[in-house]
């Protein structure tokens, strides 16, 4: 359970990978100034827990005529609603833009979250810094205030950049809208939570193919690193939105905190289901089918207690993205979670295996002949998964669905093929000889 519960926890933080500060009931003025009055894009860096490895994008407004300094976050949610987990569940994700003390954060991502910081004055003319305070100063009324996230496509990155893109008229997303690099979401997910081994894992499982298209630099300005590298590469702009190549649109960058990125590599999470499920299964394989070459007629009753523990930990996992696959895809607007092509190898049905993990891993029983769930039952589940299992193999090999389910084939699969084959083994020791009681 303690990995479900990272895995969720993970999947949550995942949703709202910026690390937001305090929002406050304040609109800001319109500076009397605009000369005067700069605007600056700030990029954080990637951080060490989950929360951060995404890094974090907001706009400076240093505003001399009504003595401001703020910054402009759109990364701001409310954890404290109880109703959080069930809106985050169903794909409600309200978030909201917020201001706060460009000093006093700049010293928090410095001494407290310990990630770097840079910032790069936007070249706007007096025109496009008041077109996009008019935005902002709109956005930070009441009824305006908060937004439906969406962690890929409309998120702490993405407001700033449609916002650059509206005074612009349009420059950025010309310039980048049609040109496509070899990256995918899903690459992003496996690199920037590869320190979270299970994290990254359940979160490949979980999602479908709709994070499997190769991105536009459009779309992968998502990503705060690439909105800040990619207009780096971006002349300034006419107040009809025609290049001026005399000067960049990003000017005088600084870097306000210099600080290390933490290490973003771990063992992975396919590797590690392997070393708790896979070997004690293969332990399991080994003596029953060297005790049968023997011709012994019981198998020891530590073999029990080992399916069994491990037949919890496949009951929590299996069954947590059975279940989450089929009510994510009946329930919830996530439709990264609909139509997922893993809902093959995991069903809404395999957290029953709890029960042979409950009897057998701590109670110690070799098997139950008691209550409705017989061997038989067993053998029959079993077998259903894996006569599938070659089924998933064959289309996720197809090239009929775009989903990039290449780890999941390589490492789930087989670790299904050995459970569910030790699986029906057991049960035949168990029909064979009618094994019943403590072992």
């Amino acid at each position: 359970m303690k990995i479900l519960k990272i895995i969720l926890a993970g999947l949550i933080i995942f949703l709202s990978f910026i690390q937001s500060v305090s929002a406050q009931e304040f609109v800001p003025p319109m500076p009397s100034d605009l000369e005067k009055t700069r605007i600056s894009l700030m990029t954080v860096g990637l951080g060490e827990d989950l929360a951060s490895r995404y890094g974090h994008t907001m706009l400076r407004v240093e505003d001399p005529s009504n003595q401001l300094d703020y910054l402009v976050n759109w990364g701001i949610f409310d954890f404290s609603d109880p109703m959080f987990i069930p809106k985050f569940f169903r794909g409600i994700l309200i978030y909201q833009m917020g201001f706060s003390s460009t000093v006093a954060t700049i010293r928090y991502y410095r001494n407290v979250e310990h990630r770097s910081v840079m910032e790069d004055e936007l070249s706007l003319t007096p025109a496009q810094k008041q077109k996009l305070l008019e935005k902002i100063i709109w956005n930070a009324q009441p009824e305006n205030y908060r937004y439906p996230y969406q962690y890929f496509r409309n998120n702490c990155a993405t407001v700033p950049r449609d916002y650059l893109d509206l005074v612009t008229n349009g420059a950025i997303k010309k310039a980048f809208g049609g040109v496509e690099v070899p990256q995918t979401f899903r690459d992003y997910v496996r690199m920037n939570l590869a320190n979270n081994p299970f994290v990254a894992w359940g979160l490949d499982v979980l999602f479908n193919s709709d994070n499997d298209h190769r991105l536009t630099k459009w779309q992968e300005m998502f990503y705060p690193l690439k909105l800040r590298e990619y207009l780096a590469t971006l002349p300034r702009f006419d107040d009809q939105g025609n290049p001026d190549t005399r000067q960049s649109l990003l000017i005088n960058h600084r870097v306000v905190v210099d600080l290390p990125e933490p290490p973003g590599h771990a063992i992975d999470g396919y590797f590690l289901t392997w070393i708790i499920a896979g070997l004690p299964l293969f332990v399991v394989g080994f003596v029953m089918l060297y005790g049968r070459r023997r011709g012994d007629k019981e198998l020891p009753s530590w073999c029990f207690r080992v399916f069994g523990l491990v037949s919890i930990w496949w009951g929590c996992t299996s069954g947590f993205f059975g279940l989450s696959h089929f009510s994510g895809w009946v329930f919830s607007s996530h439709t990264d979670l609909h139509r997922n092509l893993n809902m093959l190898l995991f069903w809404p049905v395999d957290p029953l295996v709890l029960i042979l993990g409950v009897q057998m891993g701590i109670l110690g029983r070799k098997w139950v002949f008691s209550g409705k769930l017989k061997p038989g039952f067993w053998k029959v589940l079993a077998k259903l998964h894996l006569a599938v299992i070659p089924v998933y193999g064959l289309v996720s090999l197809s090239g009929y669905f775009v989903q990039d389910t290449t780890r999941v084939l390589i490492y789930m699969a087989p670790l299904s093929l050995l459970y569910y084959g030790t699986m029906i083994l057991l049960t035949r020791y168990a029909e064979k000889n009618t094994l019943q009681g403590d072992g």
